[in-house]
């Protein structure tokens, strides 16, 4: 018996240490690696208990017996290591090394356990069986190590379980069943020795053998640990991208050695690290780790698993803030050229709107019909350059595709009149025939943009005027037919522009389109022009459905054509052209009223009392009801009691601004007034601020000073159609009858403009009002401007309203030095800019009140005539204050102006007389503590 056992356990020894031999050549990844050691432990283990067998002492016997320990113990750890390799599973970083340590700790015990009894207590020597052995008493060092035990034991069977259960490759799944047997054939075989007769023989050696054959099996016939696999995972491993591999149930199967050190977290908690990998791909960001980019993707493969690829994108982040970088100064450049643009746009618009608005005054006075053929001429030419102005500013909107076609109805013979003739005066310079031919057959009133055709015709004709030396230019406009489709709602216009100038070479043609490229610049260097007409005319034509047509022949001129779809408004034919025009340019002149709207009450919003005056005289003959307001609050307050029509909103106001105000009351959904339109009024009227307004909100776009043409068309636009009547013909009778203001009439005053303040507010009386309130308001608006200088630079933002209001105030009565030193000042706190404001404050405030003096007297000669002779009685007195001390407690504006009107029919006591023009300059100012001042001081000092 005794020898039996010896040879079974060398025939243990020598298997193992055969299967040692073959994995020897074969150590060429982890699961090789981790199988070797397992298989040096079993030898180990094996080789002790064989030298445990032939060992007859004591002493001996406990040696051997550590020698056992020591197999079995790192036995048990590299069978956990090779089935997380086989099963391609990580464990927690801190769970890591535990094993060892576990493992580390059980030796410790057991080779001091004769001193401690943590491991073995009481050990003898036992005789009664045919080989000697150790008797003792377990120890609870012991008891731990068993329970460790089964909890790997079950970890690692569990592991192979699932993994033969999700592996779909028929020879991995073979293998990982034969590691499962092997590992239950060791745990079956091992647990014999709680039998009786396990206290003599150690079944564990069986197990290692029976262990053994199955994994020899599994390495000779299933070719465990595949060298393509494992090259493989090695590759993964080396990757400087991270790789995660994610099964379908969401849990991570595996991870290489990159996306670990990119997420260390993940050892200890992988599913909200994965959560936190998905969210940056979801919203498409990078993750930044040791001075690098890194970008995530994912990657469905199969059965709803996926890969997560975290890309090393350094390199190509770097590029992209280089493009970036380049864009922003593009950018910079562009956003440069348009401030440019923008502020050449101002500085031209100026003088061409006074021109036109001069212009206006003439064909409104003037009965000579020479003369109103000239300033018709004049209005066409300065409208058409104007618009060609505005259209050159449009250029970015251009290249941006942010250009619209707006359509509207049209005069065609008024259209094809004004793109012309301001080009017939350029060929009467250089004495070239210039003819015009339109087809009679045309429809009189189209619908399409006016303003974009009127802007190709322009270009095309100015560069034909322009190339041709002598000879001729031609302008056609006849009906073609559109062979796509028959439409009797529209009609086709053919326009053609010939001429006999110097003609396109054919290389040139490609760059006839470039913007700012000059063709055949040799022989048109003289030539002036900035190369933008052709591009922009493309433009333009391609978003109106059309493009433009070139036959040229270097050296005998070139025909430009192109057609234009239209809808039919009219279809009364335009007959003879020059005929029509004649009769435009001769037709008599008025201005009147263009509608009267008794029904429809309307909200003026403004801080500046003068603004509003002029706001409601410009209306006074439209017979609309306008109620005032002088602050965002209130306007808020009035617009949720009361419906308006329609809601004019000053945008630069103390407080709280036009916008935030607009806001308020949009906020109010069912409020009264909830589908009111709002209209900003402003002198921001720079290229692109309707646009920015309208996006905050607003409905429409007024700039200031406001002119009565402009103010009816936008009030026309936004009525109620039912709220609209047409003007009574006396009206219009009144207007031709009425005898022209002659400005020359008017007293030579420094700075004042008389011509511009009656194209502002056309007429002599309401000029005449409101220069008395501009007179009464100029020492209380100085005093206020004052203070808020001195405490600067805490009160910029006051400061920069109060000269805006300045500013539209002077401009409104036409003196335009104190208006222009207004907005210097103006600019200057919107940039605080405290130097310049300290340089021309001063000068400001004293050209500001030198207008009491160069104003009083005509102002005292246009009060003479309604001086007031009857004193006024002290219970009238008293009731007109009381009326107006309540009125401007309820900030009840109309009521406030009343009373002070009925006081000024009055002779009044001397002590009111005094502070009249002050009390007179509150209210106009809507200044509620200076007016309740004044009527103390009034009240204390008696009437």
């Amino acid at each position: 018996m005794y020898q039996a056992v010896v040879i079974s356990q060398w025939i243990v020894s020598l298997t193992i240490l055969f299967e040692l031999a073959v994995l020897f050549r074969r150590i060429n990844n982890k699961v090789y690696a981790y199988l070797y050691m397992l298989c040096v432990s079993m030898l180990v283990s094996a080789f002790g208990y064989l030298l445990n067998l032939v060992s007859f002492s004591e002493e001996a016997q406990f040696m051997t017996n550590q020698v056992v320990w020591a197999g079995r113990v790192f036995a048990l750890v590299s069978s956990l290591r090779m089935s997380l390799a086989i099963c391609r599973t990580r464990i927690p970083k801190p769970w890591d090394n535990l094993d060892f340590a576990v493992a580390t700790a059980t030796m410790a015990c057991l080779t001091t356990t004769k001193q401690t009894g943590l491991f073995y207590k009481n050990v003898t020597l036992g005789t009664d069986a045919p080989w000697p052995y150790l008797i003792h008493e377990r120890g609870p060092a012991y008891f731990i190590w068993d329970i460790f035990c089964i909890i790997i034991v079950g970890f690692c069977i569990g592991l192979y379980i699932r993994s033969s259960l999700k592996e779909k490759d028929n020879n991995r799944r073979k293998q990982i069943i034969m590691l499962t047997v092997a590992l239950f054939s060791e745990i079956a075989i091992g647990m014999l020795t709680a039998l009786p007769a396990g206290k003599y023989y150690d079944f564990n050696q069986i197990g290692y053998l029976i262990s053994s054959i199955f994994m020899v099996v599994a390495i000779m016939k299933y070719n465990l640990g595949d060298i393509e696999q494992f090259t493989k995972d090695y590759m993964f491993d080396e990757l400087s991208s991270a790789v995660i591999a994610v099964e379908s149930d969401g849990e991570i199967a595996y991870y290489n050695k990159t996306a670990l050190e990119l997420f260390p977290e993940i050892s200890i908690d992988d599913r909200e690290t994965l959560r936190h990998i998905e969210k940056t791909i979801l919203s498409r960001g990078s993750i930044m780790f040791n001075d690098k980019v890194y970008t995530p993707e994912e990657k469905e493969v199969e059965s709803g698993r996926k890969i997560i690829i975290v890309n090393d994108s350094t390199r190509q982040y770097r590029h992209i803030r280089e493009l970036e970088e380049q864009k922003r100064i593009a950018d910079n450049a562009n956003r440069a050229k348009s401030d440019f643009l923008t502020s050449m746009s101002h500085e031209i618009r100026t003088p061409i709107n006074t021109v036109l608005g001069m212009d206006e005054m003439i064909l409104r006075e003037s009965s000579d019909d020479s003369v109103k053929g000239y300033a018709m001429d004049i209005r066409s030419a300065g409208r058409t350059l104007l618009s060609i102005i505005n259209d050159i500013l449009d250029l970015n909107k251009i290249e941006s595709g942010k250009m619209e076609i707006v359509p509207v109805s049209y005069d065609v013979s008024s259209m094809i009149y004004d793109a012309s003739n301001m080009i017939r005066f350029k060929a009467e310079e250089k004495a070239i025939s210039f003819d015009v031919s339109v087809s009679s057959e045309i429809p009189s009133r189209l619908y399409g943009d006016d303003i974009r055709i009127r802007q190709v015709l322009v270009n095309i004709l100015s560069n034909a005027v322009k190339y041709t030396k002598s000879g001729s230019v031609w302008f056609r406009v006849n009906l073609t037919r559109d062979e796509s489709e028959e439409d009797e709602d529209s009609v086709v216009l053919h326009f053609e522009v010939e001429d006999t100038g110097a003609g396109i070479k054919s290389e040139d043609m490609d760059r006839l389109f470039s913007a700012f490229e000059r063709i055949d610049v040799e022989h048109n260097r003289n030539i002036e022009g900035t190369g933008l007409g052709m591009p922009i005319t493309m433009q333009l034509l391609k978003l109106m459905g059309s493009e433009l047509k070139v036959q040229s022949e270097y050296g005998k001129g070139s025909k430009f054509s192109f057609d234009l779809k239209q809808e039919i408004i009219d279809r009364a034919p335009v007959g003879d052209f020059e005929k029509n025009i004649k009769n435009l340019m001769t037709e008599q002149y008025f201005y009147t009223e263009s509608f009267i709207a008794p029904g429809a009450t309307i909200l003026l919003v403004d801080d500046n009392s003068m603004n509003r005056k002029v706001f409601v005289a410009l209306l006074k003959k439209t017979r609309i009801n306008t109620i005032e307001a002088e602050s965002g609050p209130e306007a808020i307050r009035l617009a949720s009691s009361q419906h308006f029509d329609i809601i004019f909103m000053d945008h630069m106001m103390p407080d709280m601004d036009g916008v935030e105000a607009m806001k308020h009351i949009r906020e109010n959904k069912y409020g009264p007034c909830a589908d009111t339109p709002i209209i900003v009024l402003t002198a921001n009227a720079i290229a692109g601020s309707k646009e920015n307004y309208l996006r905050e909100g607003f409905d429409d776009f007024l700039s200031k000073p406001v002119s009565a043409d402009k103010l009816e068309t936008v009030i026309r636009e936004n009525l109620p159609n039912d709220l609209v009547e047409p003007a009574p013909a006396e009206n219009q009778d009144a207007a031709k009858s009425k005898i022209p203001v002659d400005v020359s009439d008017f007293p030579a005053i420094f700075g004042l403009d008389w011509r511009v303040a009656m194209m502002r507010l056309q007429d002599k009386d309401i000029l005449n009002s409101v220069l008395e309130e501009f007179n009464n308001s100029i020492d209380y608006q100085a005093d206020k401007l004052a203070n808020l200088r001195a405490s600067l630079p805490d009160s910029f933002a006051e400061y920069r309203i109060m000269v805006h209001g300045m500013k539209s105030a002077s401009g409104s009565v036409g003196i335009i030095p104190l208006s222009g030193m207004a907005e210097i000042l103006e600019r200057a706190a919107a940039g605080e800019d405290l130097a310049t404001i300290e340089r021309l404050h001063d000068l400001f405030i004293t050209e500001w009140r030198s207008y009491k003096d160069r104003l009083k007297e005509y102002l005292a000669a246009f009060t003479e005539d309604k001086e007031a002779t009857e004193e006024i009685s002290k219970p009238v007195l008293d009731a007109l204050l009381k009326m107006l001390a309540d009125s401007m407690e309820d900030m009840d504006i109309d009521g406030a102006d009343s009373a002070i009107d009925k006081l000024s029919d009055y002779k009044l006591p001397d002590k009111l007389a005094g502070v009249f023009a002050d009390l007179k300059a509150a209210v106009s100012s809507l200044d509620q503590e200076a007016v309740q001042r004044i009527l103390t001081d009034i009240g204390e000092t008696g009437t």
